[in-house]
């Protein structure tokens, strides 16, 4: 039973999995402070494990692309869970949930919206019809978003340049790991074998995965022995099985679908890699950092923030496969310099992205937002607005 002194926030977002991984840990510890916190989101195998958590989850049916029936579906599910649950802030995250999940709570009379970018539905270089349309739909989402959160400077700036929303209401909070899970991930890594590249990101085609099949054929017919894993799942998995069986690659590609062991599998990797079309703060990337891991990814917003070109790995423009393939064999040939730019990285993610950090400066912007409406937070969470 909900009182006066306990507030109702309901985070919404897209996959069961993203909840788990984006969400959990921080909204446990927010319910563990007295707010009533919830999640929205497709149903999925975590729904579950996340309510046995403890956690309140409701489902709902998001399109991941642009299908208006689904959407007015959608917009009508969500309406209707906020006006039976009565939150005091809806926060709403990436781009479909995040159109719909605003628009829903302002419909619902909820008396905050909150939104974090995980980098927009728009990416650079982008043009033609679907690009304006992207822009568009978060210039009108903008127009009831109280407060923006982004992950990254650079998405920030895309934000104020194109009028999404105003300067006042727009804040950096970026992103953060459980650093200490991935501290010792280094126990199974060893010099004798092939070449261990991995990525992490599910399948599909923001994620880019197309180029980097295309480096590793090119850097198999270098000569070089490793093998590519692929982690994570997606509706891509069967057109990405018949290219790398197409380019003659397929005895070195293992695809290893949704895992849960995801830092021991760092652990005996080499090389992690990124070939995103776009990120907000890329977790893969600060993961494969803190697992001691030299990063090759593509320059893009918010991973450019992350991986320092010659310092902690190497950056290649989107669509560079021969840049990609390069930058790749000169990690294999170089032991040593994988072993610098992975101690490199640990540092920078202990300095800059742990999750702690994160999740100070977020409570701190809650209870500012819900107190500015007059709404009551916990003793415990006014104590963090004041750290």
């Amino acid at each position: 039973m909900r009182t006066s002194r306990t507030p109702c926030i309901v985070d919404i977002i897209n996959l069961s999995s993203s909840a788990d991984t984006l969400l959990r840990e921080r909204v446990l510890a927010l319910r563990a402070k007295g707010v009533d916190n919830h999640i929205l989101c497709m149903d999925g195998p975590y729904v579950k494990p996340l309510r046995a958590a403890g956690i309140p989850v409701g489902t709902v049916r998001l399109p991941r692309g642009f299908d208006p029936v689904k959407l007015v579906w959608s917009l009508v599910e969500i309406v209707s869970y906020l006006r039976r649950v009565k939150p005091d802030l809806v926060h709403t995250h990436c781009s479909v949930p995040g159109i719909i999940g605003r628009l829903a709570a302002r419909l619902a009379g909820v008396p905050v919206v909150m939104h974090t970018v995980h980098g927009f539905h728009f990416h650079d270089g982008g043009k033609g019809f679907s690009h304006q349309m992207a822009v568009a739909a978060e210039v009108f989402a903008g127009r009831f978003t109280d407060v923006m959160l982004s992950q990254n400077r650079a998405d920030m700036e895309q934000a104020l340049r194109l009028g999404i929303v105003s300067r006042d209401r727009l804040h950096y909070v970026g992103n953060g790991i459980a650093v200490d899970e991935f501290a010792t991930a280094t126990a199974e890594r060893t010099a004798g074998g092939p070449l261990v590249i991995t990525c992490v990101a599910r399948m599909e085609p923001v994620k880019n995965h197309a180029m980097l099949l295309d480096a590793a054929a090119r850097l198999a017919a270098r000569g070089v022995a490793f093998e590519l894993w692929l982690i994570g799942g997606g509706a891509g998995r069967d057109a990405l099985t018949a290219r790398a069986t197409a380019l003659g690659i397929a005895a070195q590609v293992r695809f290893l679908g949704y895992r849960d062991d995801i830092p021991a599998l760092l652990g005996r990797s080499h090389i992690g890699v990124l070939t995103s079309l776009k990120e907000g703060i890329p977790r893969a990337a600060l993961e494969s950092m803190a697992s001691g891991l030299p990063m090759v990814a593509t320059r893009v917003n918010g991973t450019r923030e992350v991986v320092r070109h010659g310092d902690t790995g190497f950056l290649v423009d989107v669509g560079d496969v021969a840049g990609l393939a390069a930058a790749f064999e000169r990690l294999a040939v170089d032991p040593e310099l994988r072993l610098r730019m992975g101690e490199r990285g640990r540092e920078v993610v202990r300095e800059e992205f742990d999750e702690a950090i994160i999740v100070r400066r977020l409570e701190r912007l809650y209870s500012e937002s819900l107190q500015r409406r007059g709404i009551p937070v916990p003793p415990s969470l006014t104590k963090e607005a004041q750290a």
